[in-house]
């Protein structure tokens, strides 16, 4: 595991002590960085949400035909959704990429260059990332056909929730692993699997926000453009939310289990621990 490059830090005098200080200091100095995290994000979730809001309106002239056609198609409808969506969600790790590095520079105390920034964790995270997340989308895709095979069966929802609770933490574990140090595929799991079952708790906590957002998805179609409209505003103001208390988070944690070891320079990086 070899750092990433680094630029040139900020007055300590200038920074604050620890990393509660420095959530609030965001959103005081540096809102703006987080609203255009929001907007950029939304750029590349514009895709899944198009294709999304196409096949909502797809379901409801489904569901205008007889009940005997509805069923005949609703699996073929849902498989079709669901690989769609996991190929649309492509983009969105992308840009995922993008706002983590440049997050991480902002808890740093870095100048942030927004857009080269951005554009440099596309371009350093991305790869690692895309495949990854590819393997959590066809787990994903997976898990809801077992579903669709043993509907009504409680046991056919235990993959969907051992992929919840277990690999999608596992794999944001990695994300942040990959936006911070560079390490090979194998040293990225390794240390994923042993950051998640070393902060079990809090790491299944960190995922029920998320989650509890794409929640939205399920709404009643009635309700179509409230849906959306709230879809929009989550993605725009409150993923940047999460995705900058994820950062702090994993920063502090890896303060703990690496850097102060192996690499002081990252040790407490954008704080004043004088």
């Amino acid at each position: 595991m070899k750092p990433r490059a680094n630029k040139i830090d900020y007055s300590k005098a200038m920074l604050p002590r620890t990393r509660k200080e420095q959530f609030k200091d965001c959103f005081r100095m540096n809102y703006m960085v987080l609203l255009k995290c929001g907007l950029f994000l939304f750029l590349f979730f514009v895709p899944m949400l198009a294709y999304s809001l196409f096949m909502d309106f797809y379901y409801m002239a489904l569901m205008a035909h007889s009940t005997q056609e509805v069923e005949q198609t609703r699996l073929l409808f849902f498989y079709i959704l669901n690989s769609g969506i996991v190929v649309l969600s492509l983009p969105v790790i992308v840009a995922i990429s993008g706002i983590t590095h440049v997050l991480r520079n902002l808890i740093w105390g870095e100048g942030i260059f927004f857009t080269s920034d951005f554009g440099a964790g596309i371009k350093a995270n991305s790869p690692k990332n895309l495949i990854f997340g590819f393997i959590a989308g066809v787990i994903f895709f997976g898990s809801y056909f077992i579903i669709s095979l043993f509907s009504g069966l409680f046991v056919a929802y235990i993959p969907l929730i051992i992929f919840a609770i277990i690999f999608f933490p596992v794999y944001f574990w990695m994300v942040f692993l990959n936006n911070t140090y560079s390490d090979k595929w194998t040293g990225l799991v390794r240390n994923g699997f042993y950051f998640y079952i070393k902060n079990v708790g809090w790491s299944i906590l960190g995922m029920l926000m998320p989650l509890s957002i794409a929640a939205l998805v399920f709404m009643p179609l009635s309700l179509i453009w409230l849906k959306y409209i709230l879809l929009v505003l989550f993605i725009v103001f409150i993923f940047p939310i999460i995705f900058l208390i994820m950062t702090l988070f994993t920063t502090a944690k890896f303060d703990e289990s690496i850097n102060q070891e192996y690499y002081k320079d990252f040790y407490l990086k954008g704080l004043n621990h004088d």
